[in-house]
């Protein structure tokens, strides 16, 4: 059975004119025996992405693989907690200076990653089968919500970002947005 769960809940709050203070979701996938994570949060969140491991019974240590949806600071500040990891992107996968410069796309036999740039060009999201349906973990392709108004500041690309949105809800049930709980897609 595998199984999704946001262990590091996310923020995101505008503070002024181009700031903001933000933290991504920790979501950990349990597919068989391999543990994943997506995204690592932000500045000082270690303690909380520790304490939400340990409530799931496990330590950074016990991570087989982190994949990275974006490389902004609120999504990769705590990625040096998973020294046993392999990483992967929208275009790689690495472990401490190995690098493997190709598309990865699946990872276990339920979790596969899937190319969705327009927040950033190298944007990628998670796909999960589970028994409740597809779940995608979205990094910034979605921030809160399915109906939130797309912006300039949520997206590098605008075009990009509105076609990889439609692919994702095409696919998925359920949605784990980068800064907000998860939410059933409405079709």
């Amino acid at each position: 059975m595998t199984t999704v769960k946001i262990i590091k809940n996310g923020y995101f709050k505008w503070v002024g004119l181009g700031k903001a203070k933000a933290s991504s979701n920790v979501t950990l996938i349990k597919d068989g025996h391999k543990n994943i994570l997506v995204d690592a949060g932000g500045i000082g969140d270690e303690k909380k992405i520790i304490a939400g491991l340990k409530k799931e019974k496990l330590s950074p240590d016990k991570i087989d693989y982190v994949v990275i949806t974006h490389y902004h600071p609120d999504h990769i500040a705590c990625l040096h907690l998973f020294k046993n990891a392999i990483f992967f992107d929208s275009a790689s996968k690495f472990k401490k200076d190995l690098f493997v410069l190709r598309l990865i796309k699946k990872i276990t036999p339920n979790v596969k990653i899937f190319f969705t740039p327009g927040h950033t060009e190298e944007s990628c999201s998670v796909l999960v089968k589970t028994e409740q349906g597809v779940i995608a973990v979205t990094g910034d392709l979605f921030w809160f919500s399915q109906r939130e108004n797309i912006k300039r500041g949520y997206a590098l690309d605008l075009k990009k970002f509105a076609q990889s949105r439609k692919k994702i809800l095409k696919i998925a049930d359920w949605i784990i947005p980068g800064h907000a709980g998860m939410f059933k897609v409405k079709k």
